[in-house]
C-alpha cells in the first residue's frame, strides 16, 4: 500500500499564503517606521473550518513590550497587521478571528535557543 501524503486543504493553503504575504509587508512596514518588530509567528488551528489566527509578534526585548503596551504601540501594531492582511485579500470573516500576542526575541534567544516553536509550546 502506498504511503498517503497529507494534503493541505486549498482554503488553508490560501490562508497560509495570505498570512505570509501580510507578514512580510508588516515586517517591511515596521522596519521603515523604526519599530523593533523582529518576527511574526502565525498559529492557526488544525480544524479545517476554523480560520482563526493567533499572530505572535516578537519585538526585540521584554522592556520594549512594556514600553509598547504603555505608549499605545501595541494597538498600532495590531491595527497595522490587520491592515496588511486586508491589503493582501484576507477575507473579512477571517479578519474578525485575528488575535495578536506579543513576545520578545530576547526571551526566545535566551530561554529557547532561538526557537519560536518551542517558545509557543
Amino acid at each position: 500500500m502506498a504511503k498517503q501524503r497529507f494534503q493541505i486543504p486549498p482554503e488553508r493553503k490560501r490562508q497560509f499564503d495570505l498570512i505570509e504575504a501580510a507578514s512580510q509587508a508588516m515586517l517591511t512596514w515596521a522596519h521603515a517606521n523604526g519599530t523593533s518588530l523582529e518576527h511574526i509567528y502565525p498559529v492557526v488551528p488544525f480544524v479545517e473550518t476554523d480560520f482563526s489566527l493567533d499572530a505572535w509578534l516578537f519585538v526585540d526585548t521584554e522592556v520594549r513590550i512594556q514600553q509598547f503596551q504603555s505608549d499605545g504601540t501595541v494597538g498600532i501594531l495590531e491595527t497595522q497587521l490587520r491592515t496588511e492582511l486586508a491589503k493582501v485579500g484576507y477575507p473579512d470573516s477571517w479578519l474578525r478571528l485575528v488575535a495578536c500576542h506579543f513576545g520578545s526575541k530576547e526571551v526566545v534567544d535566551r530561554d529557547y535557543e532561538g526557537n519560536y516553536y518551542n517558545f509557543l509550546r
